[in-house]
């Protein structure tokens, strides 16, 4: 029977700095590139040993991960948001100090019954899923992001539309009329104008050909039922229900609805120290801000269309404030949109 041995991997583009030993006993350390050569070069070093290995993760994705479970390492990936460093740490940082402070809480979660803060690891094919689920929903913002530079250059210069009539196909005509030979605008400002124009007309194109690609993904099989059951939520359309569920991933992995309100940072900070008696602060917002974004823009649909809603909604306002009665139907829409999604994977089982 191998030893095990416990490795903090701290892992960045171009390298890693491996600490590695078993428990209660002194460590030794290597770096190398991280690449194939690097993760054999590791390998090799380590093929004595049943390995637990733990790195935090990074906008290096899952590679590493990926990598070395396929050479039978039992991997962790924590989530650094949740890896409390003392000033002192934040202050005196190396590479290896770091990959030691890794190793010390793999070898104190597995020996000793420490809590580690892991992140679930998406297949592929989910990973895959989401970056033309996020490549979408960013160009929405890139889109608003240009017609906010358009309507700040309009007013700077004193140009108003005389109709009022923001967006609609007679009032980007009458932007085109503005960079004309008959507009009041400068030559330079309307250089500008015309640019944004164009790049406005890019991205309204981009998001027609995205939003086929979303269409057609939302009909594979994998998606097809939950999409379908989460779009009869007023409020709820085809880029809320594919965030929703490629961002959260395998919905059964959340035993209850706090654990789902948690994940969501929809539920409010909570301190409890001496006399301090269960102090409520602001929501956390940890977990996925995508699924935060589109939330809120369905919760704003959803009170629209759902009368109930709309009076509980003006209730909490009241009393309250407008900003935490829509976390409250945030918060209410996640969980039914939670338990919908769950119902079809049950279902289908």
């Amino acid at each position: 029977m191998k030893q095990v041995t416990y490795v903090g991997l701290d892992v960045h583009k171009k390298s890693i700095t491996a600490v590695f030993a078993p428990a209660r006993t002194k460590s030794e350390s290597m770096k190398v590139s991280n690449d194939p050569k690097g993760w054999n070069r590791l390998a090799d070093r380590l093929k004595t040993f049943d390995i637990q290995a733990v790195y935090e993760a990074s906008s290096c994705g899952f590679e590493v991960y990926d990598e070395l479970t396929a050479r039978e390492w039992s991997v962790a990936v924590v989530a650094p948001s949740l890896m409390p460093k003392s000033p002192k740490e934040r202050k005196n940082k190396t590479d290896e100090k770091d990959a030691i402070e890794l190793r010390s809480r793999l070898v104190a979660a597995r020996v000793a019954g420490a809590t580690l803060p892991t992140v679930w690891i998406p297949p592929v094919e989910l990973r895959e899923d989401r970056e033309l689920v996020r490549r979408r929903l960013g160009l929405g913002a890139s889109v608003c992001r240009v017609k906010t530079r358009i309507l700040s250059l309009l007013q700077i210069h004193k140009v108003r539309d005389p109709e009022k009539s923001e967006w609609t196909q007679a009032h980007l005509k009458w932007l085109d009329g503005l960079c004309g030979e008959k507009g009041k605008l400068g030559a330079p400002v309307k250089r500008a104008l015309e640019s944004l124009l164009r790049e406005l007309r890019f991205l309204l194109e981009e998001e027609k050909r995205l939003e086929k690609e979303l269409e057609a993904l939302a009909g594979e099989p994998r998606h097809q039922a939950q999409v379908e059951e989460l779009r009869t939520v007023k409020g709820v359309g085809l880029l809320t229900a594919m965030t929703f569920l490629t961002e959260l991933g395998d919905v059964r992995r959340f035993g209850n609805r706090r654990q789902l309100g948690n994940y969501l940072g929809l539920t409010p900070s909570s301190y409890e120290s001496g006399e301090a008696t269960d102090r409520k602060g602001h929501i956390t917002r940890q977990g996925p801000p995508r699924i935060r974004k589109v939330l809120n823009q369905a919760a704003w649909s959803h009170i629209r269309w759902h009368p109930e809603t709309k009076k509980s909604f003006g209730k909490v306002a009241a009393r309250r404030g407008v900003k935490k009665a829509i976390v409250a139907v945030m918060r209410k829409l996640g969980i039914e949109l939670w338990h919908r999604a769950c119902a079809v994977v049950e279902s289908a089982a």
